[in-house]
């Protein structure tokens, strides 16, 4: 049991180390802003704000 708790233990690091790896390059940005929708009583206002991280490319 105690061999299998380590072995456990190494594949959760080794897994952590290669989600840490491929989040290394990756970038946050954010943006808020206002959604008009016309309807039939007339426009409805709806504030937005937005959360994006980005692996790649522009941000």
């Amino acid at each position: 049991m105690k061999k299998i708790k380590n072995i456990l233990k190494i594949v959760i690091v080794c897994a952590l180390f290669f989600a840490l790896e491929s989040c290394a390059n990756a970038r946050w940005g954010t943006n808020a802003g206002v959604n008009v929708e016309w309807g039939p009583h007339g426009p409805r206002v709806r504030p937005h704000v937005d959360f994006d991280v980005y692996n790649g490319g522009r941000l």
